[in-house]
Formats: C-alpha cells, structure tokens, sequence
C-alpha cells in the first residue's frame, strides 16, 4: 500500500507539471471561474455512487464506407476518411462525424507545419458546403467554430446549414479553401448510406437503452487502458481516476456531435493495445502511461479542463497506438 501511495504522489506532482504546461492559462481559467461551481463532499460521494453502479451498453455496424455507433444515449455515424476529389491538389485528409440530429463535426489533418492555430483562425480560410447540383448553401469561415487544434488535426463543427444537405441531398461536396493555396481541397460525401447508417444507430440506441434497462448488456470497461493502469496501482473499480473519466465520458463526450462515435473507436482500439504489451514492461509502461497521462485527465476533467482532458488521451493513444495498430488505425482521437 505504500508503494502504492507513492506511486500516486508521484504521478500527482507529475499531473500538476503537465497541465502547467499543456495550458499555460489553466490557473487563470480556474481564477476566472471556468470550472464548475464546487460541489459538497456528499453531492460528488453519491453521483460517483451513481455512476459507478451504471453499465453501458455499445455496438456499431458497418455500412459502405459509413461506420453507424451507437450506445444507450446517444447515437451517429463516422466516416473514417472522405474521398478527396483532387488528390494531385490537396494534401488534406478529412474524417466526418455525424449525429441523428444532422450535427457534424469534421477532423482536418494535414501537415503540422501548414495547420499552425494563427493561420487556421484567417478569416481568408473557408469551408464551403454544395449540393449534388453543385449549388453553394454554405460559404463560412474555416475556424468559425473550431473546438480544438492538436499539432496536425483541427476539429471543425459544421454550421447548421449543414444538416437539410445531410438530410435530403444524394451527395454533399464539402471544400476547404485554405489561403495561399492554390487549389481547393474538394471532397464528397455519400448521404444516402449515411441515412441508412443513422437509421440503424438510432434504432440500436433505443434497443441498448431497454438492454441497461433489463440488466442484459455488459459493460466493457473492464479491458480498458485506465483501468489496467489503476489495477497495476491496486486502485479499485470506484477510485477517483475511473469515476473522473466515466463521468467526463458520458457527461460530456457523449453528448458532444461525434462523441460516441469516439468513445466507440477507443473502446475498439483499447484491448489491441494492451494485448499487445510485452509481459516483461507491462507494469512499468502502465505506470508510465498512469502518471503521464490517465491521472493528469482525470484530474483536468474533474476540474472542468475538458480540452485538456482531451488532449491527455490523445497523446497517450498516440504514443501506444503506433506500436499496436496499422495503417488508418493509427490516430486515433478517441476523447475531445
């Protein structure tokens, strides 16, 4: 146990170096009030109580290119990279979220250098949404409504002229006009199988609701990289660490557009990657990724730092997915 206790301190005093310096104006926000207001010992005891006592049920089929997620209380569908129309042009690379309601959000990578946060804020950079007829609805500035810029990938929720093309239209041509560039980079989406795919993920969510509802679903976390590095500290299933995260995750995640289809992508990344660690550093890696990363999130979600949070588990995925997974698998941004 004691062994245990200092391994926490140290990760504490490790958490509070990293989030200084993840968020340089963290002490500010917190100043200003951007936390939440301060709950009572006994409010936080019973909606952990509440929490940890909840099952969560997830499933996801495929259609064409479309991937449909759904769990208990939310649903959508992912496209996990959208055919560009101009690779000669363009070396962006775009994924699609969208939920039920027809909220979008897209995720923008390309090289680091080009993606910088002062040159995607340009007003000169659009996003720019057509019909099948080729009719522009929509002409907006590319970072209207930025909700995170990571190194090579920016997040991007879609103005709500977004959703009757998702809705009604056969196709949908989104492009990125960046400024400087010479081309546009134009890609095209399949809303047919889209609608399909958000029909299916409804239905299922409804489904999975009675399923929590009749005690028949079972909860996957039990393979999930949190918990593995909370059972090497012999942290037990209602510590701290989990109740933080679960709730950031189903308070906050789900319920942003695309989050349960992230939650869905980590949970199907999560046990590859641990299977995959060797025996013989399995214990030392885990504490590693403990300290450098799940405690500092827990810590910053509890605080209401939710882009921290975010940003902790994307580097952590980042750092292990390389060595476990292939090809288009390998970033993942499973929180935000």
């Amino acid at each position: 146990m004691l062994k245990h206790s200092r391994r926490r301190a140290l990760g504490l005093l490790i958490a509070a170096g990293i989030g200084i310096r993840l968020v340089p104006g963290a002490s500010r926000a917190l100043a200003a009030g951007e936390a939440e207001e301060p709950e009572t010992t006994e409010d936080m005891e019973e909606a952990e109580e509440a929490e940890s006592d909840e099952v969560e049920c997830y499933d996801s089929k495929d259609f064409g290119p479309w991937k449909a997620q759904a769990s208990d209380r939310s649903a959508g569908a992912r496209l996990g990279e959208v055919p560009v129309l101009n690779p000669k042009a363009c070396d962006l690379t775009i994924e699609l979220q969208v939920n039920t309601d027809f909220d979008a959000k897209i995720f923008i990578t390309g090289n680091p250098d080009e993606l910088p946060e002062d040159f995607l804020i340009k007003p000169e950079n659009r996003l720019i949404a057509k019909t099948a007829a080729g009719k522009v609805t929509v002409d907006e500035q590319l970072c209207g409504n930025c909700t995170d810029i990571y190194d090579d990938q920016v997040s991007v929720v879609l103005p709500l002229a977004t959703a009757p093309l998702f809705r009604d239209e056969d196709s949908v041509e989104l492009v990125i006009r960046l400024a400087g560039k010479e081309a546009d980079c134009r890609f095209k989406v399949d809303t047919v199988t889209l609608r399909k795919a958000l029909d299916w993920a409804d239905e299922r969510r409804d489904a999975l609701a009675k399923e929590r509802d009749d005690d028949k679903c079972v909860s996957p976390e039990g393979c999930f990289i949190t918990t593995a590095c909370c059972e090497v500290l012999g942290l037990g299933d209602d510590c701290f660490e989990l109740r933080a995260l679960r709730r950031y995750r189903d308070e906050v995640l789900a319920k942003q557009p695309g989050g349960v289809s992230d939650i869905a992508r980590y949970y199907a990344q999560a046990p590859r990657i641990l299977a995959g660690l060797s025996t013989q550093t399995r214990e030392t890696r885990l504490l590693s990724v403990y300290a450098r990363f799940v405690l500092p999130a827990a810590i910053a979600a509890r605080l209401g730092l939710n882009r921290l949070a975010y940003r902790l588990y994307v580097r952590m995925l980042d750092e292990l997915a390389p060595d476990m997974l292939t090809g288009a698998e390998q970033a993942p941004r499973p929180l935000r």
